[in-house]
């Protein structure tokens, strides 16, 4: 396993009563073992550590990229190096064959490391167990979480349990106590640098754990017993990497983050055996995830997948749910927005699409009175929901999605503070919609309605207005008149200039249905076009 000059340094302050580390080497895990430097003529080659004595170094080095020296004393000599490449400063009088046997011992740990952590990804691969062994190397508490936000692994459960009142439960999912952590790790989930965060006053160095540019998770080292160093950054890149070989190979089983933890905890060491050899351990829920996510998006759906869908298919009925942050609202992680529904609902299949939340809820479990009980959690995230009607048919996703992407479009407009949304409740604005072709509504207007929008242009008294809340009120003149504050005989005499101006008796069904439409498409535009806040 290739070190950094800060590894070095840490290793060797531990053992040695004075040690100094200067230069400006890198803290990248590039330095292979060291060698002695005897040949003052000797050119110092890349990525190597060298131990010497101060006064056996050239005045003109020839120095290769990124190297370092473990140098025993002080010498003038040094200042041709202090800029150039990392230098390691041990007390003159140290037997120099310790020193060199100490760096040594350095790399043997931490090669022993490596070796581990390698053993347990092909023969255990217990995400526990990778972190449990790295625990002596970083010195300090850690977790590893996984996409969903659950926790996946950690160490030291009674420090996170006492001290920070964190609750390692992977059974539950709690909005309440993650809030801080999603607030900081939404602005985050798409870094691949390790992040230095603050989390309840403690300072955490994170990274994420990406499959090439998707999101696995994220492991994080808490500064609890000793300071953090630059060098951690580099190692915790270095552990991601293994737990991201292992984390991608759980995702060839279908395996989730809490599923495997069942797994890892009931068969210890021989957790990927089990998963290997028994199927029922794997599920096809992410099959069927991806399955949807393509008929959603209109693209083919190939032959495992829809094998897959078709499995699922005819089990029961399913409403689609559409949920996004309120207008002005931070997003949270779609990941974690999933498994909040997956938790709430049994059998339900939610992912991320197109930066919103798709979810497909099994239709007895969803209805009204149920979703009803969402609202609290809606209201405390700052979301919105669109709900489609009920459908049967998996492959008819499309369909369901769009029926709740108008749900949410629709309520938008005419009731903005509203939290859920149902397809049936704005079905009459989508058909206008749709019928009108993005058209204005006056373009549809026959004679008679043009003349009345004539005479509302020109007068301070709405004939339009009149006429739909006359329609609206099934041609009843008391209604009428009571909705409008007007009196009857007034009433009577604008709806004689109106009939008179349309041309046509309103007691033609057809007739009336077709001007309440249009007066009804009229007002959705209005609404449309009003500034938003």
């Amino acid at each position: 396993m290739k070190l950094c000059a800060g590894i070095l340094y840490w290793g060797l302050k531990e053992e040695l009563k004075t040690v100094e580390l200067h230069g400006a080497g890198s803290q990248e895990l590039t330095l292979s073992r060291p060698e002695f430097y005897l040949d003052r003529t000797k050119t110092f080659e890349r990525n190597r550590v060298y131990v010497c004595s101060a006064d056996h170094l050239p005045t003109r080095p020839s120095l290769s990229a990124n190297v370092c020296l473990v140098c025993l004393g002080q010498h003038w000599n040094l200042n041709g190096f202090y800029d150039r490449c990392s230098v390691i400063v041990v007390e003159a009088d140290t037997d120099i064959f310790r020193v060199f046997n100490l760096v040594q011992h350095i790399f043997d740990r931490y090669e022993a490391w490596e070796e581990r952590l390698w053993h347990i990804l092909r023969h255990g691969a217990s995400l526990p167990q990778m972190l449990e062994v790295s625990r002596g190397i970083f010195e300090n508490p850690m977790l590893l979480i996984g996409s969903d936000f659950r926790y996946l692994a950690v160490t030291d459960e009674e420090y996170f349990q006492k001290d920070l009142g964190i609750r390692l439960d992977t059974e539950t999912f709690d909005a309440e106590k993650m809030a801080t952590f999603l607030s900081l790790h939404d602005l985050s989930t798409h870094v691949h640098d390790p992040l230095l965060l603050e989390l309840q006053g403690i300072r955490t160095l994170s990274v994420n754990v990406f499959d090439q540019e998707e999101y696995l998770g994220c492991l994080t080292v808490f500064e609890a017993f000793r300071p953090l160093q630059d060098f951690d950054r580099a190692l915790s890149i270095f552990l991601a990497k293994l737990l991201r070989e292992l984390i991608a190979y759980l995702a060839q089983f279908e395996i989730g983050p809490r599923k495997a933890m069942e797994v890892f905890r009931a068969f210890g060491p021989g957790a990927m055996q089990a998963i290997q050899q028994n199927p029922v351990l794997a599920s096809t829920r992410s099959a069927v995830r991806r399955a949807l996510r393509s008929v959603i998006a209109g693209q083919p759906v190939d032959f495992e997948l829809r094998r897959a869908l078709s499995q699922e298919n005819g089990k029961t009925d399913w409403v689609c749910v559409r949920l996004q942050p309120k207008r002005g609202a931070a997003p949270l992680p779609g990941t974690y927005l999933s498994a909040a529904l997956e938790e709430r609902y049994t059998g339900a299949m939610a992912f991320e699409y197109e930066r919103t939340v798709a979810a497909f809820l099994p239709a007895a479990q969803a209805e009204c009175e149920t979703t009803a009980q969402l609202l609290p959690l809606l209201d405390r995230l700052g979301l919105v929901c669109g709900v489609s009607g009920v459908f049967s048919n998996l492959y008819e996703a499309n369909q369901a999605w769009f029926q709740a992407t108008s749900a949410l479009q629709n309520g938008f407009l005419q009731d903005g503070n509203g939290t859920v949304f149902y397809f049936q409740d704005y079905l009459l604005p989508q058909l206008l919609s749709g019928a009108l072709s993005g058209r204005p509504s006056w373009v549809y207007y026959p004679n008679g309605l043009k003349k009345l929008k004539a005479h509302d242009e020109a007068s301070q008294v709405s004939y339009l207005e009149t006429l739909r809340v006359y329609l609206d009120n099934n041609l009843s003149v008391t209604r009428t008149a009571a909705a409008l504050y007007l009196h009857r005989s007034t009433l009577l005499d604008r709806l004689a200039h109106i009939t008179q101006m349309l041309g046509r008796d309103l007691k033609d069904p057809d007739f009336c249905l077709t001007l309440g439409i249009l007066l009804r498409a009229e007002l959705q535009q209005k609404r449309l076009a009003r500034p938003k806040t």
